[in-house]
């Protein structure tokens, strides 16, 4: 199964996008919405936030791909081999979005890969509604689908 774990408060500027490919994608992910941390030093957000992904990271055999703007960039074929390839090993395979604030990499357990999307920022609603096009993008590669080309 894929996961998509993601610290946002707001997804308004695109929700209905959003709306559509998670309606697309019901069957094929799972979903879980973490409200950010609403202290007020930086610090203890990233304590926090660090704590609360290390808590359901730890549940299961996963392979975790952390969204970075700082590592490698993937094509749409090469997003879809990665996910065909670690299918075969792993019961799931999750995608982090965290919020505005850097997670404690030292503290995070386990991260498989790192991947951006661009080494420009965007808003994390928009990093979201991206991540699950590409995700439906990659269903549709594997079914030789209309919708790729």
């Amino acid at each position: 199964m894929l996961k998509i774990i993601i610290f946002a408060d707001s997804y308004k500027h695109f929700n209905k996008a959003i709306e559509e490919y998670e309606k697309r994608l019901w069957k094929n992910i799972e979903i879980i919405k973490l409200k950010p941390s609403k202290n007020k030093k930086i610090n203890e957000i990233i304590k926090n936030e660090t704590s609360i992904l290390n808590k359901r990271l730890s549940s299961e055999k996963w392979f975790k791909i952390l969204l970075d703007i700082n590592w490698k960039n993937l094509s749409s074929k090469e997003l879809n081999s990665l996910i065909e390839e670690k299918k075969h090993n792993f019961s799931n395979i999750i995608f982090i979005i965290w919020w505005a604030y850097w997670l404690d990499i030292e503290k995070l357990n386990s991260i498989n890969l790192k991947i951006s999307f661009s080494k420009m920022t965007f808003p994390h609603s928009l990093v979201y509604l991206m991540l699950l096009e590409q995700i439906y993008r990659t269903i549709m590669i594997k079914k030789w689908s209309w919708y790729h080309h």
